[in-house]
C-alpha cells in the first residue's frame, strides 16, 4: 500500500514539474494566489483523483470486485450529480467576474475525493477511513484556498459524495476467520484472511 501511495506521489510531482496545474496570480477580483497557494491547490487536484483510485486499485488487488462495483456506483452517482447541480445552479466562482454563471456549486473535487473516502471508511473501516478523510478535507481546503469554491460548495460536495457511499457502499465480509483452541494452560488463538 505505501508503494501505491509513493508511485502516486512521484506521479504527480512529475504532473507539478510540467505545469499541468497552475493556480498563482491575481484573479480577477483581485486576491493574490501565491506560490505557497498554487502548491496547495496542486496537491488538492491530484488527491482529488488518488483516493477515489487508491480505493479501486486495493479493492481489485484483494478481489474485492463487489467493492469495485460500489465504488464505482457511488462515484459515479457522485459525479453525475454534482455536473447536474453545477449545470443547473451555475452559481459564481469566487475568483471569475461577477455575473459571469460559472459552475463554482457544488466543488467536484471535493464531491470526488469525499466519495473515495467514504468508500473506503464504509468498506474497510475508520482505521483507514480516518485518514482518508482528513486528506479529503485537505481537497476541500484546497479548493477554497485557491479561491475556485467557497465553505458551502465544498461543505455540500463532501455531503454529496458522504451520501452516496451510505447508498450503495456495505461492509466488507472477506473470508476471514478466527479460530480459538483450548491448549494446556491457555488457549491458542489463529486468524485467517484470504487475500
Amino acid at each position: 500500500m505505501s508503494r501505491l501511495f509513493l508511485g502516486l506521489i512521484a506521479l504527480f510531482t512529475a504532473a507539478d514539474a510540467f505545469g499541468w496545474c497552475s493556480y498563482e496570480g491575481v484573479t480577477i477580483r483581485g486576491d493574490v494566489i501565491t506560490a505557497a497557494d498554487n502548491k496547495i491547490g496542486c496537491v488538492g487536484d491530484y488527491a482529488q483523483l488518488a483516493i477515489p483510485l487508491s480505493a479501486l486499485i486495493y479493492s481489485t488487488a484483494i478481489g474485492d470486485y463487489e467493492g469495485d462495483l460500489q465504488l464505482v456506483e457511488a462515484a459515479g452517482s457522485t459525479a453525475a450529480l454534482t455536473q447536474i447541480l453545477k449545470y443547473t445552479i451555475r452559481e459564481d466562482r469566487p475568483n471569475s467576474p461577477p455575473d459571469s454563471k460559472g459552475h463554482t456549486f457544488p466543488s467536484g473535487h471535493t464531491s470526488f475525493a469525499f466519495a473515495g473516502a467514504a468508500y473506503w471508511q464504509q468498506r474497510y473501516g475508520w482505521y483507514v477511513g480516518a485518514p482518508m478523510y482528513a486528506a479529503a478535507a485537505f481537497v476541500a481546503y484546497s479548493r477554497v484556498r485557491v479561491k475556485r469554491h467557497t465553505w458551502f460548495d465544498v461543505s455540500t460536495g463532501a455531503a454529496i459524495g458522504i451520501g452516496f457511499n451510505y447508498l450503495f457502499t456495505t461492509k466488507y465480509k472477506g473470508d476471514r476467520s478466527v479460530f480459538i483452541v483450548p491448549t494446556d494452560g491457555g488457549a491458542y488463538m489463529s486468524f485467517k484472511m484470504k487475500f
